[in-house]
């Protein structure tokens, strides 16, 4: 008895211990054909090699930055995420971005002058506004194209930047029977790439975090996350789960998330501190957890701690 070969690849961020999800080679060569059909469709200017900000370990950066350039045929380059891209003499460079590359791009996009297209990717469900300016800047050579997905599902969805705002699933997904029933609600659906857990079948189904209206048999538009999870440069953050790691930090105050966008990282948030009535008067944001701030990963730090007064 043979056994189909498969890779794995972990989610990351602080939804729990980083969770491996399998995939097989038939469901990755699937993945990027949908891919290679989508961002390398005019046959007029073919891409000539890819760029990527993406680490090539999670699936996203391994698809875009691995596995694709290869079925193309062309040269790939992995960029570190903070430098510019550098695309040299390639007239129809693929770029592969994260939220953070688009302040980026803002600074450097004179170094695309000699190109006669820039087909740029982006996998998140909240666009930079900085998006925007970057095609602005390019002018009509440029196309970003949004991919909607995660790990456990692989590519979802698809959507042109600055035309619909509605996503259309891809031609191998269907929405489960429930939601369409209902209209609304979170996002479930069916497709022959969903991953399997470790140790597991793969599902019929999978029901994503993000809240959705469905607009047609094959569309919908994104109305934010259940829950308490923000994607930071593309990494999931559990807020609930880091407020309850900062509050020992924080005796006598409560803690609270807001949520903002953010045109390097997305999503960012701030945390606002509000005293109890155990707390010192005026006492501030205290200093222990100043420093368990301090002492996070910098892409799990908020923007700032914001005292306010007690019942305010």
């Amino acid at each position: 008895m043979t056994t189909a070969p498969v890779t794995r690849f972990s989610t990351s961020g602080t939804t729990g211990a980083p969770v491996g999800w399998l995939r097989t080679e038939a469901q990755l060569v699937a993945e990027t054909e949908l891919l290679a059909r989508l961002l390398d469709a005019d046959p007029a200017v073919r891409v000539d090699a890819v760029f990527t900000h993406a680490p090539p370990a999670h699936l996203y950066g391994h698809l875009t930055g691995v596995r694709l350039p290869e079925v193309l045929g062309v040269p790939v380059r992995q960029v570190p995420q903070t430098a510019a891209f550098d695309v040299g003499a390639a007239r129809h460079p693929l770029l592969v971005l994260l939220p953070a590359s688009f302040a980026v791009l803002e600074r450097s996009s004179h170094a695309f002058a000699h190109c006669a297209r820039v087909t740029m990717v982006f996998s998140s469900a909240a666009i930079p506004e900085a998006a925007g300016a970057v095609r602005a800047a390019l002018g009509p050579r440029a196309r970003l194209v949004e991919l909607f997905g995660s790990t456990e599902t692989g590519l979802v969805a698809t959507r042109e930047h600055g035309g619909s705002p509605e996503w259309t699933l891809a031609p191998d997904v269907r929405f489960a029977d429930a939601l369409l029933a209902a209209g609304e609600g979170r996002l479930t659906v069916s497709s022959p790439r969903l991953a399997a857990r470790e140790g597991e079948p793969p599902p019929g189904e999978h029901r994503l975090d993000d809240l959705v209206r469905v607009t047609g048999p094959a569309t919908f538009r994104w109305e934010g996350r259940d829950g308490r999870l923000l994607k930071v440069n593309g990494r999931r953050l559990d807020v609930d789960r880091l407020l309850s790691e900062l509050a020992g930090a924080a005796p006598g105050h409560v803690l609270r998330c807001c949520p903002e966008r953010d045109d390097v990282r997305g999503e960012w948030f701030t945390v606002t501190v509000e005293p109890t009535e155990t707390a010192a008067a005026g006492a501030g944001v205290p200093a222990t957890l100043a420093a368990a701030v301090e002492a996070l990963p910098a892409w799990q730090r908020p923007r700032a701690l914001i005292p306010v007064a007690r019942n305010s």
